[in-house]
């Protein structure tokens, strides 16, 4: 059996708009196994580090909550992340994925973490236009009283890691958040950025016949002009065990069309065999804002048969 593969590419439209749809449906795959060593700093030094990196990480990480005890697979991608971007650089037009695309003007900006607590008043003006059950997801935090998911089979999982009660789904969970294989710079950069993990499980031989809708908004973010950039980090994990198939619709917007944000956002699929899923992407964020996208899709069968892919999506506004 022959592997699918999609190459990192780089997309840069002339409108704020932005869709694509891919439908994926699993034959065959397998789950790595692969163990990270990890360490719980920043500070080891490496010869190749990049000090903007570095730098950009340890910001990200002094703005997470210091009292609070993340669930052990947020603990270990975070972990994992850091390790990995000690010996990542920035990318630039000397590197392939980026060759026609210049993000020097994010390294140029003064970047700044999101607040880990959202102020109540800015979720007023923001509503979610959908038919379809949904998830609203704001500056990167899950916001359970802005979301509905009332119309989801029995056994279907669709929240937070740390209100996942299932030991076996944890342990997957576990298993499949520090591959960090084939990713890059802005992939760890979400590692260590994300404030939680927003799970989607969908179990064996279960058809979810509605879309799961996930409503991304960015309301944190400097003037238009501003060097000041806000970076955001949601990352969502979708499961889906044999013969399981759901629909995921991902839309990106933004309160005010002006602001100065980034946001750096991850969805990894994982999907045993005879499992399906369709999943349509939605960006039309501030024309003064960055925006950067992995969609990291890993097969898996009870053989642990090799047959990984994973599709990059990347989409930039120069400022």
């Amino acid at each position: 059996m022959s592997a699918l593969a999609f190459a990192p590419s780089v997309y840069k439209p002339l409108f704020p708009l932005f869709s694509t749809s891919t439908t994926y449906k699993i034959i065959a795959n397998r789950k790595s196994r692969t163990r990270v060593s990890v360490h719980s700093s920043l500070t080891p030094q490496a010869i190749s580090s990049d000090p903007f990196v570095l730098e950009l990480a340890e910001t990200l990480e002094d703005s997470l909550p210091s009292s609070s005890s993340p669930p052990l697979p947020l603990l270990k991608l975070r972990e994992a992340s850091s390790e990995s971007l000690l010996s990542t650089p920035w990318p630039s037009r000397k590197d392939e994925p980026f060759r026609f695309t210049d993000i020097s003007f994010i390294r140029q900006s003064e970047i700044r973490p999101v607040s880990q607590i959202l102020d109540p008043s800015l979720l007023l003006g923001i509503s979610v236009d959908t038919q379809f059950p949904y998830l609203a997801i704001v500056d990167g935090h899950l916001v359970k009283s802005m979301s509905n998911l009332s119309e989801l089979p029995k056994g279907v999982f669709v929240g937070c890691l740390s209100e996942l009660t299932s030991t076996s789904i944890i342990e997957e969970v576990s298993d499949v958040v520090c591959n960090l294989d084939s990713k890059d710079l802005f992939w760890s950069i979400n590692g260590i950025g994300a404030p939680d993990l927003t799970v989607i499980y969908v179990p064996e031989g279960c058809r979810v016949e509605i879309p799961i809708h996930l409503a991304y908004f960015s309301i944190e973010g400097g003037n238009e002009g501003s060097k000041t950039m806000y970076v955001s980090n949601p990352r969502v994990l979708l499961l889906v065990e044999k013969e399981g198939e759901i629909d995921i619709i991902e839309e990106f917007s933004t309160t005010d069309g002006n602001k100065c944000y980034w946001t750096n956002s991850a969805l990894e699929v994982v999907i045993r065999e005879g499992g399906k899923v369709r999943h349509s992407y939605i960006q039309n964020q501030s024309l003064s804002a960055a925006h950067t996208k992995w969609t990291s899709v890993q097969q898996v069968n009870d053989l642990f048969l090799p047959f990984p892919f994973s599709v990059q999506d990347r989409y930039f506004k120069s400022l």
